[in-house]
């Protein structure tokens, strides 16, 4: 396995996460997709889901809607992988659903799982069987969760024991939390218990002092989500992003 997966031109490997941001307009996922290859990050990262995946539309109609708003379809991604590609940035996804593997899984350098789905065996196994590498993140997990998740993985394929394979994010499950909620010291002990080299920090604070700080402490890949404009935005995830200015500021910081 090339160990070079999680490294960087600026030290820590670049997420930049757009996710929902682009509330459904491809256009406008466009757009963030060009800052943030404008803003010099390693990779862009997106999520790949259906409402039918997420939510029981009769017993959660209103939040059923609301993620088929967010949706994109199948040729808006691969647009969206391929100006990744042609821009030499990495195209990332968290996949929700197995049946996007078969036509995304080439733009993959890497499966990103979600904190959501830590604990989502089925979902684990066939990735782990899809045998690249894996980045874990463990907001909505207890320490046992992410041994457990872990071991699972190596269990089904033993190539995720190797050097490079498997990275995980601290990462706190709130939008947005206080500098205090961090919690980076987790990063030393996700490192202690699970053994693992490649440890690095999912932010959900406002503005890039944590993900400053998480570098200092020597994590080596930096996840943030992403926009174009903080200000006046209702979808609360564009409280929590970073802009192109921040980006560049970051860098000049690490």
């Amino acid at each position: 396995m090339n160990e070079s997966i999680w490294k960087s031109k600026h030290g820590p490997l670049l997420i930049a996460e757009i996710g929902g941001n682009h509330e459904g307009d491809f256009e406008y996922a466009k757009n963030l997709t060009k800052l943030a290859i404008e803003a010099d990050v390693d990779f862009i990262k997106f999520q790949l889901s259906t409402r039918e995946g997420l939510l029981n539309p009769l017993e959660s109609a209103q939040r059923n809607q609301h993620f088929k708003n967010f949706e994109l379809s199948r040729e808006n991604h691969l647009e969206l992988a391929e100006l990744c590609k042609k821009n030499f940035v990495g195209y990332a996804a968290s996949v929700w659903h197995e049946d996007f593997f078969s036509w995304i899984d080439d733009y993959l350098d890497f499966y990103k799982i979600g904190s959501g789905d830590l604990t989502a065996y089925p979902l684990l196994k066939k990735i782990a069987r899809i045998g690249k590498p894996i980045l874990l993140s463990t907001g909505l997990a207890t320490e046992s969760d992410k041994i457990e998740s872990i071991r699972f993985i190596k269990k089904i394929n033993s190539d995720y024991a190797q050097k490079g394979m498997f990275a995980l994010l601290q990462c706190k499950s709130m939008y947005p939390i206080n500098y205090s909620d961090a919690h980076l010291n987790v990063m030393h002990r996700l490192k202690e218990i699970t053994k693992l080299s490649d440890i690095g920090y999912s932010d959900h604070t406002i503005g890039i002092d944590a993900l400053i700080y998480a570098y200092a402490m020597r994590a080596n890949i930096l996840e943030f989500h992403f926009t174009d404009n903080r200000l006046n935005r209702s979808f609360r995830d564009h409280t929590v992003s970073s802009t192109k200015t921040d980006v560049k500021r970051l860098i000049g910081e690490i």
